[in-house]
């Protein structure tokens, strides 16, 4: 049995119901789109990203397809981090209609924007040839609708995309906000969080899309205060479908993270990957068990404003205790197993 906790009268419904409900959500394939470098330094840059990207998917413990479209397709790598194209408007909805036909049942789609973007009246994110407008990108993921699509711009003015592309089942993730133009620090830390384990703050093997945020979001504002700089750079994050990014979606007053917790983008751990293929009746029920307690664990930290500090420590603590728990129950039925 799960033990209950016990969640303080200040918190929103909204947290709690929503991490019950929603469903895990495993992505199924990787498009990485770079734009219009503008010179050969960001050219490189963005390339470098996009191919250190690729291999954390590759190197991943359940890989990801990924499918690579650049500024200049020559200059991208090989195997299965090569360009299949150039980043233009077109390729791109090709490029996103071919990962989404080929996802398994349950599976979403991660599409990340590498390069520049710009804000005002008509944002746009910069591609050869025609520009990226955000109603056209909606209109793309319209198009090829997979249940789930998880949309991470690094770009500067990435939050002009966040109304458009926001939507039931989608996350999206904004480098900055709409005003804010400045070339974007947010890409090397989000590329850093899915080429490790330090983001993975629950250590469940499993790289949700808010894990990914907080930990980019956290290193971006810590170079700000390294350097002694004002912050021109403020990422934002949208999974409510209302259109309206959350700067700190882990708190008790945002109103997103409920289904970023719950989207998983990468596997890390043999474990992890595992329980994709679990056939032992056993396990799965543990596994479901140890899911729906990360779940309390994801509300527990939206909450933890609200709380008593030493209330929240402690909950915190029964539920983990319980999570390592079921943890090692699920390796002595794996071992007995074999």
């Amino acid at each position: 049995m799960v033990r209950s906790f016990r969640v303080p009268s200040a918190f929103s419904v909204r947290s709690l119901a929503g991490a019950a409900v929603q469903a895990e959500g495993r992505t199924g394939a990787l498009v990485v789109v770079v734009g219009v470098g503008g010179t050969g330094e960001h050219r490189e840059r963005f390339a470098g990203l996009a191919g250190e990207l690729c291999e954390a998917a590759m190197a991943a413990a359940a890989p990801l397809p990924v499918r690579m479209l650049l500024e200049r397709p020559d200059e991208g790598g090989d195997g299965a981090c090569a360009a299949h194209g150039r980043s233009t408007r077109e390729e791109l909805e090709t490029q996103l209609g071919a990962a989404a036909a080929a996802l398994a049942p349950g599976e979403g789609l991660l599409i990340v924007l590498i390069g520049h973007g710009t804000g005002g009246r008509s944002p746009r994110f910069n591609l050869p040839g025609p520009d990226l407008a955000p109603e056209d990108f909606a209109g793309i993921l319209d198009r090829i609708a997979p249940a789930r699509v998880t949309v991470a711009h690094l770009g500067s003015a990435a939050g002009a995309f966040v109304p458009a592309l926001s939507g039931p089942g989608r996350v999206v993730l904004a480098a900055s906000r709409a005003q804010e133009t400045n070339e974007t620090r947010f890409p090397e830390h989000f590329v850093a969080a899915l080429s490790g384990t330090e983001a993975d703050r629950n250590r469940d093997g499993r790289l949700s899309a808010l894990e990914v945020f907080d930990f980019a979001r956290n290193e971006v504002e810590r170079d700000f205060d390294r350097a002694g700089l004002l912050r021109t750079e403020h990422p934002v994050l949208d999974d409510n479908g209302d259109g309206v990014g959350s700067g700190e979606p882990e708190t008790a007053s945002a109103a997103d993270g409920v289904l970023a917790a719950r989207t998983h983008l990468l596997l890390t751990t043999r474990e992890a990957a595992a329980a994709l293929r679990e056939d032992d009746p056993g396990v799965r029920r543990l596994l479901a068990e140890r899911d729906e307690l990360a779940a309390r664990v994801d509300a527990l930290r939206n909450v933890r404003s609200a709380m008593d500090e030493q209330t929240y420590l402690a909950e915190l603590e029964a539920l983990l205790l319980q999570v390592a728990e079921i943890t090692e129950e699920i390796a002595r039925l794996r071992e007995r197993s074999r």
